[in-house]
């Protein structure tokens, strides 16, 4: 059985906790506990639901909280995605920081030009601002880049801060290109 996309399935659970109605009252008899909400009547109450006196305590509480429960680890998730993304930028930072003072580059750059190398518009940009000859192919802009860089391969990218500085200006002066 395929399932959706764990970030669809969350935006799904979310939109249904938020459109639950909210209990009104639990009302109690022999039975057992009666979870109610508004009716249409807001002076009336519906019962939507009835717990008996043989469930569970634990079964119970998961029934009684069905909406509190799932809007708290919502509220739980969206916290330590929030953390996780604050925690990345300061690794990032850092990282940067590092590469600045000598340390190794910061980022996958030999990766990032790999990529840059197949979109059309980073081929436009080498031909415009670094003579590149048609046709832009992947490879002939691979091969440009290297030139334009002085490297003998992209893995100096990453090993060299030299090239990588390299690097991040050429691709500021695409970013730039590229909003004009």
């Amino acid at each position: 059985m395929n399932r959706p996309p764990a970030q669809l399935r969350l935006a799904r659970i979310r939109e249904l906790v938020t459109s639950a109605t909210p209990i009104r009252q639990i009302a109690t008899d022999r039975e057992g506990l009666h979870i109610e909400i508004d009716g249409m009547d807001a002076s009336d109450a519906e019962s939507i639901s009835t717990v008996f006196q043989a469930c569970p305590a634990s079964n119970r509480e998961l029934l009684l909280k069905h909406v509190e429960i799932p809007a708290d680890l919502i509220r739980m998730i969206d916290a330590a995605a929030k953390l996780d993304r604050r925690r990345r930028t300061e690794i990032e930072r850092l990282q940067m920081e590092l590469e600045a003072r000598g340390g190794r580059p910061a980022k996958n750059y030999a990766a990032e030009c790999a990529m840059k190398c197949s979109e059309p518009a980073f081929k436009a940009f080498m031909e415009a601002r670094h003579a590149l000859a048609r046709p832009l192919t992947d490879d002939r802009v691979a091969a440009r880049v290297r030139s334009v860089l002085a490297i003998s391969s992209r893995t100096e990218l990453n090993t060299s801060n030299e090239a990588a500085a390299r690097w991040r200006e050429m691709v500021k002066d695409f970013d730039a290109w590229r909003k004009r």
